[in-house]
């Protein structure tokens, strides 16, 4: 008798310890036992280098509507020293790019986004003209661009980023002002780009720096 009550506690302390082990990996895999939360960037600003997918490289300015909204703007200078005459003249052009992402999926050391821009390069007539002199007009150059970007965390303030995703580009007669890489950014002259994948990982790196 006492060797089959033994037994009995025995079985049922097996069972306790294995209802315990069960119990344990369903919260895991439901998700009610403690995990890490999603990184807060509710509110913060960032400032960085950055280029997009379309070309435009330069300060890139961030901010953080709310945990999944964030702001974007981005501007750089584009300068082209050019021998003229014995001397050396400078064609300058400006670039920038503005638009929103949308944080899908978070966590603590990674985010994923998808987003739309509008970027524009513009260059005056007199620094075109040193780069092409049968200029006769100003040149604007317009892409869109839709990036699918990886945000990775590499401290509580700095980031390291890396996007791909789809750009249009209208290339205007006088020819391309962007200097991106990859697909839809070779299009010739007067024409319009359109590229799947656009970009490459160097070409579209961003590192940023979060107050």
């Amino acid at each position: 008798m006492r060797q089959i009550q033994g037994t009995s506690r025995t079985t049922r302390g097996a069972l306790t310890r294995l209802a315990v082990a069960i119990s344990t990996c369903a919260a895991i895999f439901t998700g009610a036992a403690p995990r890490a939360h999603a990184k807060d960037m509710d509110g913060r600003f960032g400032i960085g280098l950055e280029q997009s997918l379309g070309g435009v490289s330069g300060l890139g300015i961030r901010y953080f509507v709310s945990n999944a909204l964030r702001l974007d703007l981005l501007t750089g200078i584009d300068l082209a020293f050019v021998p003229k005459d014995g001397k050396t003249e400078v064609s300058a052009g400006f670039q920038g790019s503005t638009g929103i992402a949308f944080h899908f999926a978070r966590s603590l050391h990674a985010n994923l986004s998808i987003g739309f821009r509008l970027a524009l390069a513009y260059r005056e007539l007199d620094a075109l003209k040193l780069l092409n002199p049968t200029a006769t007009d100003a040149v604007v150059d317009v892409s869109i661009e839709i990036p699918l970007a990886l945000e990775v965390w590499l401290a509580d303030s700095f980031s390291l980023g890396a996007s791909t995703g789809i750009l249009l580009d209208f290339v205007p007669k006088s020819g391309a002002q962007f200097r991106g890489t990859g697909a839809g950014s070779s299009a010739p002259a007067g024409s319009t780009g359109l590229g799947f994948g656009a970009g490459s990982v160097i070409a579209t790196l961003s590192l940023m720096y979060y107050f």
